[in-house]
């Protein structure tokens, strides 16, 4: 087994960011802008025992849902068996955002929800086969002054939104944008919606710098879980 470093992923993390910062500038984004994260993670993949023709992108990267026949997702790993059948091991999104994010933080998260709860109804209902497979979720979203503003405007709300959207925990101000995605991604963990989320927030004038709001959507923590429940069920 092979279990990068904090270091290595910090690395590794940057290169993806400086792919996603590339294609950004050649104005040809089609989709492409997280394929260096994609890259990164296949790479780690294969140092961990994982073929290259288990891991599947693009259009191939079609699973059957539950209220729709099937999804097409941005990565999935499979275990290739001796008895010709396959077991899942990984789904993987990658999302992101530029500048403001505005309402389509809303689009986002409705997507993330509806998709693995499709997906988890589906694996319910045999889809899959027995072995729970590792949901991931990455979003980047680059650093925009627009996106750390919060407000208290409800608009026409007929009711009070959660207190966590008004009184941020760390802050207790009303949460902006950024801490909405942060709020997002971790109840989706908590609600074993996805297992690891990672929330990346790319510097838009040191190039493949990033942070991480909350310890518990790192990276590290994603691409190690990750890395572990490949091993675990590969073999078993």
């Amino acid at each position: 087994m092979w279990m990068p470093s904090n270091d290595e992923i910090k690395h590794i993390t940057q290169y993806a960011l400086m792919n996603f910062w590339g294609v950004r500038s050649n104005g040809v984004l089609d989709g492409k802008t997280m394929d260096g994260f994609a890259n990164v993670l296949m790479d780690v993949l294969l140092k961990n025992g994982v073929h290259e023709t288990e891991i599947i992108f693009g259009r191939s990267a079609k699973l059957p849902g539950y209220f729709r026949m099937s999804k097409d997702w941005d990565m999935i790993v499979l275990k290739n068996l001796q008895d010709g059948t396959r077991r899942l091991l990984a789904v993987i999104e990658f999302k992101s955002m530029h500048g403001s994010v505005g309402n389509n933080l809303n689009n986002r998260s409705e997507e993330a929800v509806g998709s693995s709860y499709d997906l988890w109804k589906a694996f319910e209902h045999g889809a899959f086969g027995a072995s729970r497979p590792f949901l991931g979720y990455i979003y980047v979203m680059t650093d925009h002054p627009a996106n750390k503003k919060g407000t208290e405007r409800r608009g026409n709300m007929l009711f009070r939104p959660l207190d966590e959207y008004t009184k941020f925990p760390r802050t207790q101000q009303p949460a902006n944008y950024e801490e909405r995605a942060e709020l997002f991604m971790m109840k989706m963990v908590q609600e074993q919606l996805y297992d690891k989320c990672a929330l990346i927030i790319a510097d838009t004038k040191k190039l493949g710098d990033y942070r991480t709001p909350n310890e518990e959507l790192s990276i590290e923590l994603l691409i190690r879980s990750l890395v572990g429940h490949i091993i675990a069920h590969q073999t078993s």
